[in-house]
């Protein structure tokens, strides 16, 4: 049995450094974006490809709604 993973994912928004607990099987950079965007409220337009397997795109859409920063590690 897998046992769950957990993620603290931090980042930059509107000036403000804002951290939260991701819970998932994996996590990568591109990941890490993809959940800071939800999370922020940026949210990602219906239609547009800014999913996690296009992260030049994902990233160029977070930057340009001013999301920063976004960082993680897994905690134990």
């Amino acid at each position: 049995m897998n046992r769950p993973r957990y993620f603290q994912i931090t980042y930059g928004f509107n000036k403000t450094r804002h951290i939260f607990i991701q819970p998932d099987s994996h996590m990568s950079e591109a990941d890490a974006w993809y959940y800071a965007c939800l999370h922020s409220g940026i949210g990602l337009s219906y239609g547009d490809n800014h999913d996690q397997q296009d992260f030049d795109a994902l990233r160029s859409h977070a930057q340009e709604n001013g999301l920063r920063q976004v960082s993680w590690e897994e905690l134990p």
